[in-house]
């Protein structure tokens, strides 16, 4: 089959990495993969052969979002791919209206987010309804029992066409030494480290990370992502008095996400909403010791099928991550057992596994 994977933005995060993945397996089993991303907000997609853009540039204002939108659904009616899967927001909407412009069929939306009901998130919310409803998306896929949970009110139309595939998340496929990957980051030697990933932004609360050095005077902490959040972190640490101890080192490429997941003694996790939580499982299965927030959907995620806990499930704020922090140290025998948990993920959530479901579901 050819099949169009629409993303919304090129960045490395998490749903960027679920589509690297979906696209990677499917291309190993005979399918013509591509993914398009309605515009490119970073360069970590520059060199990937499988990526193409809509727009050079995040787009600006109502103009800029139509000219993506009319520069997406040329996109497909050129591509004519056999099956379309679309993921974020504005992914699954542009994506689905190109796609049946264009009339190309089946369309697999992914719902990355649960149903919101302000602002401009809330509008999407509505409009995703409306054309699950209307059955638009010929399935619309969620990645653990929380978020389909989230749509058991969704009136009947729209809850027949869900299925559920979870995440895969890549394992390591090397061993990297401690020291050599903090000196490949730039980051100090000697120190106890914690680390984390992910997109700097509200939702993703780092701020609670940088707050829990200023409780534990001995540890350090670097973060691998880019975003909004980047000056605020570092203007908060400042007024903490720990921007020594802080380590932006920016937007690290998926292929060198386990070197630098390596270079840590345990991995904080303090995200205030998930679907998923795709960058603290891969920790977990990289074999670092997780402190998390206690969401439902990460308490899910980061527990084994016989049901022993991947992490140390804490509340999302600076006193709650140094509480956690602190319990691995001052227990190096927890820190060992959350870890051997964590690897025994690897095959909870195969890509394999994730990447069998989707064509699956497109040969069907």
């Amino acid at each position: 089959m050819k099949i169009i994977q629409v993303q919304t933005q090129a960045e490395a995060a998490g749903s960027q990495r679920v589509s690297d993945m979906v696209g990677e397996g499917l291309r190993a089993r005979g399918h013509e993969v591509r993914t398009v991303f309605m515009y490119r907000k970073t360069d970590i997609y520059d060199r990937d052969p499988y990526a193409d853009f809509i727009l050079a540039e995040p787009p600006k204002g109502l103009p800029g979002q139509a000219r993506a939108a009319i520069g997406l659904a040329g996109y497909l009616r050129r591509s004519r791919p056999d099956a379309v899967i679309t993921f974020q927001h504005y992914g699954n909407i542009f994506g689905t209206i190109g796609a049946r412009l264009a009339g190309i069929r089946p369309i697999v939306a992914n719902q990355s987010g649960a149903p919101q009901t302000n602002g401009v998130r809330g509008v999407l919310t509505q409009i995703d309804k409306l054309m699950g409803v209307l059955g638009l998306y010929h399935t619309n896929v969620v990645n653990s029992a929380w978020t389909k949970a989230q749509f058991d009110r969704y009136p009947q139309a729209y809850r027949k066409r869900i299925l559920r595939i979870d995440h895969g998340v890549a394992a390591p496929l090397e061993k990297f030494d401690k020291m050599a990957a903090r000196a490949a980051f730039g980051l100090p030697p000697q120190v106890w480290l914690a680390v984390s990933s992910g997109r700097l932004a509200p939702s993703k609360n780092q701020i609670a990370l940088v707050g829990a050095l200023a409780h534990l005077p001995e540890i350090h902490l670097a973060i691998a992502g880019t975003g909004p959040e980047w000056d605020a972190l570092i203007a908060f640490a400042k007024s903490r008095n720990v921007a020594d101890r802080l380590h932006l080192v920016g937007e690290v490429p998926p292929e060198r996400i386990f070197e630098f997941l390596a270079a840590g003694d345990a991995y904080a996790f303090s995200s205030a909403t998930e679907t998923f939580g795709l960058a603290a499982v891969e920790a977990a299965i990289s074999g670092l010791p997780v402190v998390s927030s206690n969401l439902g959907v990460l308490q899910e995620v980061l527990t084994t099928e016989d049901g022993e806990p991947a992490a140390l499930f804490v509340e999302a704020d600076a006193q709650g991550i140094a509480e956690g922090l602190a319990s691995i140290i001052a227990k190096p025998e927890l820190g060992v057992r959350l870890a051997a948990a964590g690897r025994r993920l690897k095959e909870q959530y195969s890509p394999a596994r994730m990447c069998a479901g989707y064509e699956a579901l497109l040969v069907s």
